[in-house]
């Protein structure tokens, strides 16, 4: 997996893969030569120590670099079009057949005209559309077997019938399933506060953003039906590197996705001088930080976390200017602000 070529190596497992695509395309359009890790196994190579150590999902595609690996291949590629592209590939190729991507005649032009570029074509070649939508395998019924041809009985000396048994009603009943247990966020009293509304409300303010958002942040929060805090990556001095550096917080985000029902949250790479620094804001359901979040999401445990105080006044402040991407913050230049909504 590793080699000695000091340059840029991808682990994506075969060519052909379209998250490969997306960090390849993207070098060719920087100029970057980006070498294919050789006897990759899918399966073996990603599972070994020397692999999560670079990611722990133990996922392709990663690139590594002299410094450090980057995973994610969104993260890898960075670059809008070519990300969609890719992701419309698979379907144009093998499902998506003119027939029905007729109806959608800007979606096609804008896929024509990308993969018809140079520097998509020395990655993915020419690509031909699904003549027809594949067809759904369905597994024939098993033939039965042929039953012997039985002899007629001979009549049989008349027996008085023989009372059935009665069957014990607890031993044929079957045992009900078991409901699946309940999250314990959705056992909480109601809140007056409705997350959606919230996060709909920043997602909309265009103009104004704190005379409309931020004041209206407050006027729906709900003190007693969540909780505000603050977190800090515990491990600053590692963070040398701006986009590996984001990738961390881009990799956090969409492990957070399993709560989403419950919490919001904000993310800042701050700094304009090595190492930087990863700090956030978080919404979350309840008074305490969930023992799901906890015990499933891995980050968690990178970050100390502090519960907001929202009747300190600067604490109250700090909300507002990590809300708003307040800029500089805390005497110091944003690099790079992320939202989980």
């Amino acid at each position: 997996m590793m080699c000695d070529w000091l340059g840029l190596v991808l682990d994506a497992g075969h060519s052909g893969n379209k998250n490969a695509f997306k960090a390849l395309i993207a070098a060719e359009y920087c100029g970057v030569k980006v070498l294919l890790s050789k006897n990759f196994e899918m399966g073996v190579s990603n599972k070994t120590p020397e692999f999560i150590k670079m990611n722990p999902l133990g996922k392709i595609p990663v690139l590594e670099t002299p410094d450090g690996a980057v995973f994610e291949s969104n993260a890898i590629a960075r670059y809008a079009d070519i990300v969609m592209t890719c992701t419309l590939y698979s379907g144009f190729a093998w499902i998506l057949n003119k027939d029905f991507t007729s109806e959608f005649p800007h979606v096609e032009r804008y896929f024509w005209t990308m993969v018809n570029q140079p520097n998509f074509k020395k990655i993915i070649g020419d690509v031909k559309q699904a003549k027809a939508v594949p067809a759904i395998r369905r597994n024939a019924a098993p033939a039965k077997p042929k039953e012997a041809k039985k002899a007629a009985p001979k009549e049989a000396k008349k027996k008085a019938p023989k009372e059935t048994p009665k069957p014990v009603a607890e031993a044929s009943e079957e045992e009900a399933p078991k409901p699946k247990p309940k999250n314990p966020l959705d056992l909480l009293p109601p809140s007056k506060m409705v997350l959606d509304d919230w996060k709909r409300l920043y997602s909309n303010t265009k103009r104004n953003f704190h005379e409309v958002a931020v004041k209206g942040f407050w006027n729906m929060y709900d003190p007693e039906g969540y909780s505000l805090w603050f977190c800090e990556y515990k491990y600053q001095e590692e963070n040398t590197v701006s986009y590996v550096t984001m990738n961390k917080v881009g990799g956090f985000l969409q492990r957070m996705d399993l709560c989403r029902k419950y919490a919001f949250g904000k993310m800042l790479v701050i700094g304009s001088e090595l190492p930087f620094k990863l700090k956030g804001l978080w919404l979350f359901r309840g008074q305490e930080i969930s023992k799901f979040v906890m015990d499933e999401v891995y980050d968690m445990e990178l970050y100390e976390w502090t519960k907001v105080d929202i009747s300190d006044k600067a604490q109250k402040q700090r909300v507002n200017a990590m809300i708003e991407d307040l800029e500089p913050f805390e005497g110091q230049a944003l690099l790079d602000a992320k939202c989980f909504t």
